[in-house]
């Protein structure tokens, strides 16, 4: 950050402060920070507080810091943006505007003018969310830009890739190469930044011509960055190096660890190496424990599933078993358990391969090392003889941990494992073929946890969804009038919809009824059906409700879970018996929406006993009535709508918010096609965007005026150029309407709306 005089924050913060509480910051000679930073460290004034307060000071707005984007990020280089604490907003031809903390940086602003050849505009922010923003916009910069710099400099060290038909490898040379500056700083670059974007994975794949960096972020591989061939050996050599593996052994798999520093945070790391075709793959997981919150609450759980977990672990003997395949979060669930009970007075041990995070020190940890002979059963058994009160079994893999688990459940412990299993009732069977006795199993069990990772939808950018896009087999469980949100895609979730992830959980709580089903070898349908019949709600109902309640998407809950093929639909649900016309899916109906109706053989509907229209009507309605103030006066949903655009992504949003609105739509990606779709389509207004390949918007606009049959067509004008010199050339060029990007969804249907009821008067 860049250095302020403070005299101008002291006189705008200090009639809010106490007495005397200005003086401390002030003379606090240690910190380096500006003391705009130390209010906000010293929690004396709420960042909302100091902006509004500079705000009013300074006569200047507070920025929307999602604005900024990758125009503003290409005009304004990093450095130059962090020697001055600047967050580019929005550039057009004559105007640069950007985020600044401090407005009275006059050198700042006359630096900032010339290196863009723009006039500045300064909107106001914190320092800590301009550091956050510039960290997010540059960091995907340097994946593209910074890298492919970083490995041109490279060539000019003579760094060679090995032959892969090499049978004797020269570790020294190896090792040398795997030393040198560039392929160090290399892959501190790769580490930072899969760290810094939320990754759990870093995937580096060998290739035939290049190497392949992808990250796993939220669940879901991303591709990150593509690396020379050449330098993929000494790379892969100098990971090997950091996590104590054998750089001249390419030919085993091997797996190690390392511990590295990010901004000052400590981060564990998980290093698997794997011989393929190509060259070996490496995979680095992460376990950032600064980033993740070891706690129930943390998990994103109802607060029933909270209270049924919690009661659970009341226990004082048994077994509590978290399921699921890997990579479903098992062991952060059985760690945010034992923080959950972690108490000075209670002995709690641990047998993990590998231990993934130090819980702290009440808290013993053992790691498996199956070469000196200490496997989970081996550990446990010494475990039981250290006066345990708790056990974590990091996994049950073979009937001698089973048993020596069961053995030390029976015995006045509370042991808790994982195991990979689909859901929580097939977890007894499994542990029956496994080799344990039914009876046994049945009186250990206290509770079986069955959970997947669901990614959240990213607030700032997700959408409503129509009905009619949801498939016919989840229909039926969704209520009539309920309003569902699908991805879209910002700059806050990096073009993917989704920021984070919560869990979706089975509880399978033990009573006596399920117990008795157990001990007679009852298979998992039955002991399924008991655990529903207690209240046990099933992965898909709980994803089902987090849907509901605008937590994800449906694509989403169908990646995750799978639908029931049969059984009842929860209640609150109506069911359809048939399916409805093609015309009515057309105007959005949907089966799941039409009540106790039956279809005869002519096709159409006998409406059966306890039919109510409204309800009919309620299930055809996808979205929220509009205003009049919102869509204007005379505005029809039958209006076919002409789209130019020529982003993809853009236009995609685009024809889902008009096509909501119950707007036909027809597409065209430059200036010729549109003109092709106007005689073709004959659209009651054109949305255009001046930017357009082969023939551009200005020449579009043109040539409609020029015909008569168009003369009057509504054309609104959306684009990037918000200058008042463009927006007067395109007015006075004949444009209707003159809307600039980054648009609000609201205002621009109620824009178009109004617009096609002024053409129909």
């Amino acid at each position: 950050m860049a250095n302020y005089n403070d005299e101008w924050v002291a006189a705008v913060v200090g009639p809010l402060l106490a007495e005397g509480a200005l003086e401390r910051l002030v003379n606090d000679k240690e910190s380096k920070t500006s003391l705009w930073e130390r209010v906000l460290d010293a929690r004396l004034l709420t960042e909302a507080e100091v902006l509004d307060a500079v705000a009013s000071r300074c006569k200047l707005p507070v920025a929307d810091l999602t604005q900024a984007s990758n125009v503003g990020r290409d005009a304004l280089p990093e450095p130059l943006a962090r020697r001055y604490s600047v967050v580019p907003l929005t550039v057009t031809d004559a105007l640069f505007e950007v985020a600044t903390s401090n407005p009275f940086d006059i050198g700042a602003e006359q630096s900032l003018a010339f290196a863009t050849g723009r006039e500045v505009r300064m909107l106001l922010a914190s320092p800590p969310r301009i550091r956050e923003k510039l960290d997010q916009l540059y960091g995907s910069a340097r994946r593209e830009g910074s890298v492919k710099d970083l490995l041109t400099g490279m060539e000019e060290f003579g760094v060679t890739a090995l032959p892969d038909e090499q049978d004797e490898v020269d570790a020294e040379a190896i090792e040398a190469e795997a030393s040198s500056r560039p392929i160090v700083k290399l892959v501190g670059v790769l580490l930072a930044d899969g760290i810094t974007s939320r990754a759990s994975d870093i995937h580096i794949e060998s290739g035939e011509q290049a190497l392949t960096v992808r990250y796993r972020i939220d669940g879901v591989l991303r591709h990150a960055m593509t690396i020379p061939r050449k330098a993929g050996a000494p790379l892969i050599s100098r990971i090997k190096i950091i996590s104590g593996l054998d750089i001249a052994d390419r030919l085993r798999p091997q797996d190690g660890r390392a511990r590295v520093e990010v901004n000052g945070n400590p981060v564990d790391l998980r290093v698997s190496t794997l011989p393929a075709t190509h060259g070996e793959k490496v995979v680095i997981r992460i376990l950032n424990t600064q980033a993740t919150m070891l706690s129930l609450e943390a998990l994103g759980l109802y607060d029933d599933e909270q209270a049924l977990i919690k009661r659970l672990l009341t226990s004082k003997e048994g077994i509590i078993l978290c399921t699921g395949p890997t990579g479903s979060g098992k062991t952060t669930t059985l760690y945010s358990c034992i923080r959950t009970i972690e108490d000075e007075g209670i002995n709690i041990v641990t047998v993990e391969d590998p231990v993934e995070y130090r819980l702290g020190k009440n808290i013993v940890q053992v790691q498996t090392n199956e070469k000196t002979g200490l496997t989970f059963a081996a550990a446990l058994r010494s475990i039981l003889r250290q006066d345990p009160d708790i056990v974590l079994v990091g996994e049950i893999r073979d009937i001698e941990t089973a048993q020596v688990a069961v053995q030390a459940s029976l015995t006045g412990h509370l042991v808790l494992s994982t195991l990979h299993t689909n859901d929580a009732p097939n977890t007894v069977t499994r542990l029956v073929d496994m080799g344990l006795e039914a009876f046994k199993i049945g009186a250990a069990l206290r509770g079986i946890i069955a959970q997947r990772l669901m990614r959240k939808l990213c607030p700032s950018c997700r959408t409503k969804q129509l009905m009619s896009d949801v498939p016919d087999r989840l229909r039926s469980f969704i209520p009539s009038g309920t309003t569902l949100w699908k991805a879209v895609g910002c700059g806050q979730c990096s073009q993917t919809g989704y920021r984070g992830r919560f869990s979706v959980v089975e509880i399978l709580a033990m009573n006596p009824d399920i117990e008795r089903l157990i001990g007679n070898n009852a298979n998992a349908d039955e002991i399924g059906q008991a655990a529903r019949a207690a209240g046990m709600r099933t992965l898909f109902e709980c994803g089902l409700k987090h849907l509901l309640d605008g937590h994800t998407s449906v694509d989403e809950l169908l990646r995750v879970t799978d639908v029931p093929k049969t059984g009842d639909v929860p209640a609150g649900k109506s069911k359809s018996k048939g399916k409805a016309k093609e015309k009515e899916k057309a105007k959005g109906a949907s089966s799941a929406a039409v009540p106790a109706a039956d279809e005869n053989a002519t096709g159409e509907f006998e409406v059966g006993d306890g039919f109510d229209p409204d309800e009919m009507l309620a299930g055809l309605e996808l979205v929220d009535e509009p205003s009049a103030a919102d869509v204007g006066t005379g505005a029809t949903a039958s209006a076919t709508i002409l789209l130019v655009e020529d982003e993809d992504s853009l236009r995609r949003v685009l024809k889902d918010l008009l096509e909501m609105e119950g707007y036909t739509i027809c597409e065209a990606r430059d200036g010729a096609e549109a003109m092709e779709q106007v005689d073709r389509h004959n659209p009651d207004l054109v949305l255009l965007d001046l930017n357009l390949p082969n023939v551009d918007g200005f020449t579009v606009l043109r040539k409609l005026r020029a015909e008569a049959r168009t003369e009057h067509l509504p054309i609104v004008v959306l684009t990037a150029r918000g200058d008042e010199e463009n927006e007067v050339k395109v007015l006075r060029a004949g444009a209707t309407d003159y809307i600039t990007k980054p648009f609000r969804p609201r205002p621009l249907i109620a824009r178009l709306a109004a617009t096609l009821a002024r053409s129909r008067k």
